[in-house]
């Protein structure tokens, strides 16, 4: 398949034997433009859910991407795997950028619905900034954490009702 060219097949044989680092540096090697990283990345994660997190970090960790952080996410929850997503997007969110507000309301969001004790770990690692202060409130008042709520709570209503229930 090398020598053919036949980059698909090659790709598709580093998958399977389960060489995933191969997959971009061939691709890089090879300056192969469709590379279907979405597409490989639903297979893994349907095989192999620990591999499938550390190509995903492989794909994010390229200047640009070479996956959309939407679609890493999106190919994670959609069979449930809530651990490698939360995995994945804790170490892309490590830079606390501002324009990464609505993923760290979303990593927030998924764990403070499916995994509280999870949230409460990110929350008091304090690396997420500019996330959706208020919706975030609501999600850890709706979980029984209280005292979460009330630190990010600022409508005096709000804090009232949420001190009734602690």
């Amino acid at each position: 398949y090398l020598r053919a060219q036949c980059h698909d097949k090659v790709i598709a044989c580093f998958v399977a034997a389960g060489e995933y680092d191969k997959v971009v540096q061939y691709v890089k090697r090879v300056n192969y433009a469709n590379a279907d990283y979405g597409g490989m990345l639903r297979t893994i994660v349907a095989t192999n859910p620990e591999g499938a997190v550390k190509f995903a970090k492989d794909l994010l960790d390229n200047n640009p991407p070479l996956i959309d952080i939407n679609k890493v996410v999106d190919s994670f929850m959609s069979l449930g795997k809530l651990q490698e997503t939360t995995s994945v997007l804790l170490d892309y969110l490590k830079d606390d950028k501002p324009e990464q507000g609505q993923l760290q309301t979303r990593l927030l969001e998924m764990n403070l619905m499916q995994a509280p004790q999870v949230a409460e770990a990110i929350f008091q690692m304090n690396m997420l900034s500019h996330y959706d202060r208020q919706h975030i409130a609501m999600m850890c008042e709706k979980a029984g954490m209280y005292q979460r709520a009330l630190e990010h709570y600022t409508d005096i209503s709000d804090i009232r009702r949420c001190m009734l229930h602690s």
